[in-house]
């Protein structure tokens, strides 16, 4: 769908935005199918993503690169790739992590940045040299926001919860990112 929109009107500008699994989705459609061409969205947020932390990463176990790197490497995403995350997101801080410790899959300390098995909402993108770390301001805030880059907005003192988002603090951070567009 993103390919016919950006076909039929190529000046128009597409900024993805995802809550929890939605962050995900949002995350393989910038990524795209194999073998085409990116669509090259000019922003995307993820609020409260639930996916690996490890997702954007390079070489996490000193081996193998995060499933979404590419969307980093390969400039999928012409803008900035604003993150919220929060320890009060107990949905993907604890729920994602424990699926896997059920699965048989051992986890340091559940949930948190050192869990193999953590995810993005609860840590941010982890071991992914282009993430810039952040705190979440309030309305009126200086952001920075670059393309290439993504943005860890440590988010404990705004979000309490996994979906916990419709905030101006977030609503300013995304429409921040996409005025730089």
């Amino acid at each position: 769908v993103m390919r016919q929109i950006r076909a039929k009107f190529p000046g128009l500008k597409i900024h993805l935005i995802g809550h929890s699994f939605g962050g995900r989705l949002v995350t393989a459609a910038a990524d795209g199918p194999a073998n085409q061409p990116p669509i090259k969205p000019n922003s995307m947020t993820l609020l409260q993503a639930a996916f690996s932390h490890n997702g954007f990463a390079e070489k996490f176990d000193q081996s193998h690169d995060g499933f979404f790197r590419k969307v980093v490497t390969d400039r999928k995403v012409s803008g900035p790739i604003v993150i919220t995350y929060t320890k009060n997101d107990n949905a993907v801080g604890l729920m994602y992590p424990l699926a896997s410790l059920i699965a048989g899959q051992n986890a340091s300390k559940i949930g948190d940045a050192n869990d193999p098995y953590g995810g993005i909402g609860r840590n941010g993108a982890q071991k992914t040299p282009e993430a810039v770390n952040g705190i979440l301001g309030s309305v009126g805030s200086t952001y920075q926001f670059q393309s290439t880059k993504l943005y860890n907005l440590n988010s404990d003192t705004s979000i309490t919860g996994h979906s916990d988002i419709a905030k101006n603090e977030v609503a300013y951070a995304l429409l921040t990112a996409v005025a730089t567009t």
